[in-house]
């Protein structure tokens, strides 16, 4: 059963409701909006093998930031999976916007004979956009992850942090309402991952795009998610859901990324002990 958690005042935990900031959603429950990911009843399961994900119900709102969260093995990226539509789901029903959503893994995986520039470009050809429009196009991209300067470079000439940011930008290339992220600051040391929670989070609130992030770093998802989803070890259920109705401000080291991060990593530990008996 899903929980829904309360914490000290500084967060704004509401467990109905919550006011997603820069998004426009409607102020009472009496004016509903029709969510931008919708997850029925899904469950996976590989062949004969064990289950994956039992029957996992979540509604997405538009322009809404949810981090799904768990320890290794949970089906966190299975069921980023079966949202992009790279897998189907054994069972239940999993409704996205039309056109589907982008995806940004751990991996930048950009073509390495390609520039900046020359990457993003290539997302929009496969868009569909016009040659002579490209080029603008993927420079203001450049501009919107604060990479104007490197619009040149190719990918080794870039720091890890740089190409996470060419990648953000190939995937707000392919103008899709949903953007999911697999772990994508996973591999960045603690300084870079700092910075790239800024970035992303200035993107997000400049773009209102609706984004499912997955991660297994607590303090990651406490510091960047409006809405945190934990997922207990196989099968992959929903035991527990935390709302913050404010994130502005909110930085690593706050006294209240802090406080819900302790909170998640206590029902995240029941788990795995659970889990281990």
């Amino acid at each position: 059963m899903t929980q829904s958690k309360t914490t000290d005042a500084p967060l704004q935990v509401r467990p109905i409701a919550p006011s997603f900031d820069g998004i426009a959603l409607p102020a009472t429950p009496s004016e509903p909006v029709e969510p931008s990911v919708r997850i029925s009843h899904v469950s996976k399961r590989y062949g004969t093998g064990p289950v994956v994900l039992d029957d996992i119900s979540l509604d997405i709102a538009p322009g809404e930031f949810v981090c799904l969260l768990g320890a290794s093995g949970c089906g966190k990226s299975t069921l980023l999976n079966l949202i992009a539509g790279l897998e189907r789901p054994s069972a239940g029903e999993i409704t996205t916007p039309d056109g589907g959503a982008a995806v940004m893994f751990q991996e930048s995986a950009l073509m390495p004979w390609l520039s900046a520039r020359g990457n993003i470009e290539l997302a929009l050809r496969l868009r569909g956009v016009a040659r002579a429009e490209r080029r603008e196009e993927a420079l203001r991209l450049l501009a919107t992850v604060n990479l104007s300067d490197a619009a040149e470079k190719r990918p080794h000439e870039l720091s890890g942090g740089m190409r996470q940011r060419v990648a953000l930008a190939r995937a707000l290339a392919q103008e899709r309402a949903v953007l999911l992220m697999d772990e994508p600051f996973a591999a960045l040391d603690a300084i870079t991952r700092d910075l790239l929670h800024e970035e992303l989070e200035r993107v997000w609130r400049a773009t209102g795009r609706t984004i499912v992030f997955v991660t297994h770093n607590v303090r990651e998802a406490a510091r960047l998610g409006q809405r945190v989803i934990l997922l207990s070890s196989r099968p992959g259920r929903i035991v527990g859901e935390w709302r913050v109705a404010s994130t502005s401000g909110r930085r690593i080291e706050s006294p209240e990324v802090a406080a819900l991060a302790t909170e998640i990593t206590a029902e995240l530990r029941k788990e795995i002990r659970r889990n281990a008996q």
